[in-house]
């Protein structure tokens, strides 16, 4: 009777994790599709390549006695500067709502956690942690560095999450580049995206996520797929948790930075919306 009982329930706690699954796999999928959309519809309204290279060899014949004359005049100087990095922000209302929800969150409850969080977790502790869940974000690196064709950063990935989860203690050390100056490539999907010409879309402030954008978000998600916990079937309880714990964790390392940083600055949605690209736009270009 007990085996009769509890074979329904097995069978149904499968056929919601499979439902739970394909879900995910369909947003993601759809997320796809439009991001596939988006790329195409910039590319098509961006002038011909060699039209434009052509114009700007024209100009720069035209203009290089007068650079020569004037290099250290004002021009030269504005030469030097580099241009912002820009991009749509179609959403901005409601990201600047969400903007300021994450704001009063971090205020309200998140550095107050984390405040009483640093009183008790000794600072190496905390560190200890860090390596913890980097190591687990491990795999999506090693995965994004070989699509993009870097086979040796992808190696070195697959090097440090082995050590690190074995001689690091599970990855509370950072064996692989204490000991061997392994370091971590720092790759992931919206990079890869990037690497193939995906522009960021439009800029989106999610609500718990922060800054992101249209690219990097269905990055994020492509990410996910690659996490140990998903191929351990955590529940969604242990998921939160966990990512509860790494958001307080990196909070309590950096109590301040925020505060320092959006105080100083005239419009604080647009500081952080600039860091972030800036941000983003080192990663994708410095390899």
């Amino acid at each position: 009777m007990l085996h009769i009982t509890l074979e329904p329930i097995s069978e149904m706690h499968l056929a919601y994790l499979n439902k739970r699954k394909c879900l995910i796999r369909s947003i993601g999928l759809i997320l796809f599709l439009l991001l596939i959309t988006e790329t195409v519809s910039t590319a098509a309204t961006e002038p011909d390549a060699a039209a434009e290279t052509a114009r700007a060899s024209g100009e720069a014949v035209q203009e290089e006695s007068a650079a020569e004359d004037d290099a250290w005049g004002e021009d030269g100087w504005e030469e030097d500067w580099e241009a912002p990095v820009v991009l749509a922000d179609p959403l901005e209302p409601i990201n600047r709502f969400f903007f300021h929800f994450n704001d009063r969150l971090y205020y309200w409850v998140l550095k107050p956690v984390a405040t009483v969080y640093a009183g008790f977790i000794p600072e190496e502790l905390q560190i200890g942690f860090r390596n913890f869940f980097d190591n687990l974000r491990t795999p999506a690196k090693a995965v994004s560095s070989l699509l993009q064709g870097n086979v040796r950063d992808s190696l070195h990935e697959v090097a440090r999450f082995s050590l690190n989860s074995t001689a690091g203690i599970i990855g509370f050390g950072d064996f692989a580049k204490d000991v061997l100056d392994l370091r971590s490539s720092y790759e992931d999907l919206g990079q890869t995206f990037a690497h193939y010409g995906a522009g960021g879309g439009f800029y989106i402030n999610w609500p718990f996520l922060g800054p992101s954008n249209f690219r990097d978000s269905l990055g994020l998600l492509g990410d996910s797929y690659l996490h140990p916990l998903f191929f351990l079937d955590a529940e969604w309880g242990v998921i939160i948790g966990a990512w509860s714990l790494d958001k307080v964790n990196y909070t309590a390392l950096t109590l301040g930075d925020y505060e320092l940083f959006t105080k100083t600055a005239l419009d604080p949605y647009a500081a952080v919306k600039d860091a972030y690209l800036q941000y983003r736009k080192g990663l994708i270009e410095n390899k």
